[in-house]
């Protein structure tokens, strides 16, 4: 079959839900709550008196509080010269903490010199811009970012707050800061695996900090959290699915119109959803393990209830994240399990969970298959929706965080350029905006007459599938994709 481009317009993807865009195809194989405390005892202090001392320690190094990036997450603790905490480890830097810390006139910071590219923000023309005018004339959206998570109100959308980057190119500070997330996620699992080993898990309160963390970075800059975090990998840990779970999930509900509170119970449901596993054989721990047996099977099925019983005596964990773990992966059909709930009887969160846990699941690769190309990954999720697989309302909502052709997935236009995918369109699904390899951007809405190819990741091992072969597929939640 020749190479084939398809012209992206939103007549094609409407069908039901949507009909879905398909070009050629290969062949597919086989809380942490902030709390400033008072700590200094004269407003004289002008400096941090340990980052006075920090000029005499090679491994450390002060940082002018004003270059703090909010969103960063402070790893280590950070103390005064008199041994008081100044920051806790796991404190998400935010515009209260910095302004906190100047109101006591605290000047710097002694951080690790290997904590300074994640802690300062970098000057690139978006940083400085963003920190806007005074106090006494900000938005009452501007108001809204600067607010620690836990004190987002109750029935304020989080989507009306978003801060709105279309026109801008992605920041590396972000980036780093981004990183940093994964990698303190992965630090507290290793945590979180020696406890649950020692059946010593008390607290949670780590990776309710990590949801607020990547909560905010949706809001800073939805599409860059998303290409940055959810995109496809070569591989995926337990940990960083989890990662990419709850941040596709907080992004969906935050299009759906959910609150602040209820976008941190999403991510923090979506980070814990398969914690049971890591108490069970660790051959079902892998993701992108070959096909169950029929033992694997019952075994791997229980991990919902496994999950939540682990749960159950740590402190401050409410009930609907208790609820939305055990129905993960329940389908909108009732072909799902652990209990076969059909329809909108099974938890909001829970159906926006299943909808992106999927979505994962197709754009990595198994023993058995190669990992489906986003876009068609997405148009799959469209089919199955149209035989009531997935609440209709989700994969709405999710179509609009991704668009159709998913951020961070790589096309060719017809000169034969490639691109990535950085920003979803204004309006619509059909027109993101891409960017080349020598970074020029492409806004598809102002050519709309372009056509586009998704292609392939060799790094990925990602393939077509092409749209005949996809009325020959259904969707098993815990054996991933089968042939009728």
């Amino acid at each position: 079959m020749g190479a084939m481009f398809a012209k992206a317009t939103e007549e094609t993807c409407m069908h039901a839900l949507g009909t879905y865009l398909w070009g050629d195809g290969q062949s597919f194989q086989g809380k942490y709550t902030l709390k400033l405390v008072p700590l200094f005892p004269s407003s004289s202090i002008k400096m941090n008196q340990a980052a006075l001392a920090a000029r005499g320690k090679s491994d450390m190094v002060s940082l002018p509080i004003d270059e703090l990036q909010v969103g960063a997450i402070c790893r280590f603790p950070l103390e005064d010269d008199n041994g008081l905490l100044l920051l806790g480890a796991g404190t998400a830097i935010t515009a209260d903490l910095i302004r906190g810390l100047q109101d006591r006139e605290i000047a710097e910071l002694a951080v690790r010199a290997d904590e300074v590219e994640t802690l300062r923000r970098q000057s690139d023309g978006t940083a400085g811009a963003r920190r806007g005018p005074p106090k006494s004339s900000r938005s009452a959206s501007q108001k809204f970012q600067a607010e620690h998570p836990s004190k987002w109100p109750k029935g304020v959308p989080l989507k009306q707050n978003l801060v709105d980057r279309h026109d801008e190119p992605y920041n590396n500070s972000r980036r780093e800061v981004l990183r940093s997330h994964v990698k303190l996620a992965r630090d507290q699992f290793e945590k979180i695996g020696i406890e649950l080993a020692d059946s010593k898990l008390k607290t949670i309160e780590a990776l309710s900090d990590l949801s607020a963390a990547f909560a905010t970075a949706i809001l800073d800059d939805h599409d860059q959290t998303i290409a940055d975090v959810v995109a496809a990998e070569p591989s995926m840990s337990l940990t960083d699915r989890s990662v990419k779970l709850g941040v596709l999930g907080m992004a969906i509900g935050t299009e759906m119109g959910l609150d602040g509170p209820s976008i941190l119970e999403i991510g923090t449901a979506g980070l814990l959803h398969d914690i049971g596993l890591r108490t069970m054989d660790p051959a079902l721990t892998v993701p992108g393990r070959g096909p169950l047996d029929d033992e694997e099977m019952w075994q791997y099925r229980k991990h919902p209830m496994v999950s939540s019983t682990c749960l159950q005596e740590t402190s401050k964990i409410s009930h609907a994240v208790l609820s939305t773990i055990e129905q993960v992966h329940e389908q909108y059909d009732g072909s799902g399990y652990p209990f076969g709930i059909v329809g909108k009887r099974v938890n909001l969160y829970a159906r926006i969970l299943n909808v992106a846990d999927t979505y994962l699941r197709l754009t990595l690769g198994t023993s058995f298959r190669q990992a489906l190309v986003p876009h068609d990954a997405l148009g799959l999720l469209l089919h199955l929706a149209q035989h009531q697989v997935f609440d209709p309302e989700v994969i709405r909502a999710f179509l609009r965080v991704e668009s159709l052709f998913p951020l961070g997935s790589r096309v060719k236009l017809e000169d034969e350029v490639i691109a990535c995918v950085i920003r979803r369109p204004r309006s619509g699904y059909a027109y993101p905006v891409l960017q080349t390899s020598d970074g020029t951007r492409i806004d598809l809405q102002n050519q709309t007459e372009a056509m586009l190819q998704p292609i392939a990741d060799p790094q990925c091992n990602q393939t077509r599938l092409p749209q005949n072969m996809m009325q020959a597929l259904r969707w098993s939640p815990a054996d991933e994709l089968v042939f009728e």
